[in-house]
């Protein structure tokens, strides 16, 4: 499994593997920590600095060993910058980058490029934990130096890790859109874009200005007009990402509990309000039930009864 986490993390990994590594996740929280553990370790590689040229690709093995190292014990300066420059350089190597057309403000071989087929979306997970789920037909690119700066063309749902120290930035031809942690989907062409904000809050920037989206809110760009917010009875409605899938970032229990209420057409109840504030980072595709109760449950360390009503306790 550690060589299919490295095979992600650089953005070689395909769908079947994607789809296998995001089941070993949810199969446990230690397997999560692991995760987690490799993906910082990666993220290292999040430097803005000209590259020397590429040295051998480590070992999985090895950047889990680093990994584990860096959890147990504080790493002196000169080493952190020789993993740094390690991993640049191994990001620099694997990935597989497609310049696309109309969106060629970075350099050559500075991003990853990703892309769903014309009738099936596709699921990225991203090396700082946020995930994002591409309509048909869409595009994200992702800078090598900054995993958190992106740019998007046509759909795509976004769960964003929270980092109160980096924004997570968003980049289309109509606007752009940044946030510190929450959830939303963009719809964007070449001169207009739609946001719906699912959870959180974000900043939408157009050429005319500036304006906040928070939850439950949409907000609109169209040519060269101020961006504008409306305020909708039920943003799910508006989602075009299909069914099947549930997303959560740092998502409160109740709140994930809810979604899943409404996927599965069950009722819940969570009998400790502490409980119902702990937070739920997973994503799910086409699982069952059970097994999306069962995960979300041993992630907040709970027990989880499923019956005619899904019920959730200590």
């Amino acid at each position: 499994m550690d060589e299919m986490i490295a095979r992600a993390l650089s953005g070689e990994a395909d769908e079947i593997e994607l789809r296998r590594l995001g089941q070993w996740r949810r199969a446990s929280a230690d397997n999560e920590r692991r995760y987690l553990e490799l993906a910082r370790v990666w993220s290292l590689g999040a430097l803005d600095e000209p590259l020397a040229p590429p040295p051998p690709a480590p070992r999985a093995s090895d950047l889990i060993a680093e990994g584990e190292r860096r959890r147990t014990e504080a790493i002196p300066l000169a080493s952190r910058r020789l993993l740094r420059r390690r991993v640049v350089g191994w990001a620099a190597a694997a990935a597989v980058v497609a310049a696309g057309a109309g969106l060629a403000r970075w350099r050559a071989g500075a991003a990853l490029e990703y892309a769903a087929g014309a009738a099936s979306p596709r699921t990225v997970a991203l090396a700082d934990g946020s995930v994002v789920r591409l309509g048909p037909g869409s595009r994200l690119r992702v800078r090598k130096a900054d995993q958190r700066s992106t740019e998007l063309r046509g759909v795509g749902f976004f769960a964003v890790a929270t980092d109160s120290t980096r924004p997570f930035v968003v980049r289309t031809e109509a606007g752009t859109l940044r946030v510190l942690g929450t959830r939303f989907e963009v719809r964007a062409d070449a001169d207009s874009l739609r946001l719906v904000v699912v959870e959180g809050r974000v900043l939408l920037s157009g050429a005319a200005g500036d304006v906040e989206v928070a939850r439950g809110r949409v907000g609109h760009v169209v040519g060269g007009s101020p961006p504008r917010v409306e305020e909708v009875p039920d943003v799910w409605a508006l989602l075009d990402w299909p069914r099947g899938v549930l997303i959560f970032q740092g998502t409160p229990l109740a709140e994930a509990l809810r979604e899943v209420g409404r996927s599965f057409g069950r009722p819940f109840v969570v009998r400790d309000s502490a409980l119902a504030r702990r937070t739920v980072t997973a994503w799910f595709e086409d699982e069952p039930l059970e097994t999306v109760v069962t995960t979300v449950c041993q992630v907040v360390g709970a027990r989880c009864v499923v019956g005619d009503t899904i019920e959730v306790r200590r």
